[in-house]
């Protein structure tokens, strides 16, 4: 059996984290969700060497304080993170986020649902797909 999907979600809303959760809870075992509240909250999980990374980081856009474009561009700056996927969520379809997005190196850009069901078909689809990649799964080196 090969092991769980490991997700990520950085939010910095308390309720979108709570139905996240439930949502990927339907999913479980065969993925385990971690959550963090806010951009900040988020480098502190992934700079304590003693956890294990995610395979697959999702990222509010809109988060105050470090937004989520700001917490791409320091990923994608920490060499021991900078392989890691990271799909940007937003509210907005604009196209100019949808563009600095994937100037910064997002892996993909997902237009978040309106409704609870389509919120849960996009988590389907996330799973599935991601469900059947492979991921290192250990920490690249720096230096």
């Amino acid at each position: 059996m090969s092991r769980s999907l490991s997700v990520l979600l950085v939010d910095d809303a308390p309720t979108d984290l709570l139905l996240a959760q439930e949502v990927f809870a339907d999913h479980a075992p065969a993925v385990h969700l971690i959550t963090a509240c806010g951009a900040q909250a988020a480098f502190a999980q992934l700079r304590d060497s003693t956890q294990s990374l995610p395979d697959l980081v999702l990222v509010d856009v809109n988060m105050a304080g470090m937004d989520g474009f700001e917490f791409l561009t320091r990923l994608r700056a920490t060499a021991d993170l900078a392989h890691l996927p990271v799909i940007m969520l937003s509210g907005s379809e604009a196209q100019h986020d949808v563009d600095r997005a994937y100037d910064l190196q997002a892996t993909a850009f997902l237009v978040k649902a309106l409704n609870l069901s389509d919120f849960m078909a996009q988590v389907q689809h996330i799973v599935q797909f991601w469900g059947s990649c492979r991921f290192r799964t250990a920490r690249v080196p720096v230096g």
